[in-house]
């Protein structure tokens, strides 16, 4: 039953995050939405889908790829919705496409701050909250392209979120944390 808890979905002003955001909305999920670009629009949309069940939708904007902007994001999670039952975690996405040996260090660094890290901080910082709260959901987005050709920093950090989720699972299971 999904219906009166609340959800963190990161990169949810568009794409996937959003349409994770709106059906979750749809199961009544109160939602904090996270993300770049117009608000507006996307909160209207999740709030929309939330209609018949008197969704609330918070909006904190915050860059992933840093931890102590997660841990404000988490606090005002709990400030403005009481906390956080189920965290999504959505942002991601390959910078470049180009055979591994033309990457320059710098670049291989961006693709895992993009695609690793923001998936890393965000369970990290969950984890009080959700202990806290007795249990809860962590849903981490990955890729099929873990194997994929000219994209091997982002394959390696997907495979990282791969990873991350499994040893989560077994870590936390017992204090009725699902990943």
């Amino acid at each position: 039953m999904l219906k009166g808890k609340t959800a963190l979905v990161t990169g949810s002003t568009s794409g996937i995050g959003l349409g994770i955001a709106k059906a979750l909305a749809g199961q009544g999920v109160h939602i904090l939405l996270n993300g770049f670009g117009d608000v507006d629009a996307p909160r209207a949309e999740v709030l929309e889908a939330g209609k018949d069940f008197g969704v609330k939708v918070e909006f904190h904007g915050a860059d992933m790829s840093r931890a102590a902007e997660i841990e404000d994001l988490f606090s005002y999670a709990q400030e403005k919705l009481g906390g956080i039952d189920i965290v999504v975690n959505g942002v991601g996405g390959a910078i470049r496409m180009r055979p591994f040996a033309e990457f320059e260090p710098e670049q291989i660094d961006a693709e895992i701050r993009r695609s690793l890290m923001p998936t890393l901080y965000a369970c990290h910082a969950a984890l009080p909250h959700l202990l806290a709260r007795g249990g809860g959901t962590i849903v981490n987005v990955s890729s099929n392209a873990t194997r994929g050709i000219h994209r091997v920093p982002y394959s390696a950090a997907k495979g990282g979120v791969n990873a991350l989720t499994q040893s989560l699972a077994m870590e936390y299971a017992q204090h009725n944390i699902r990943v």
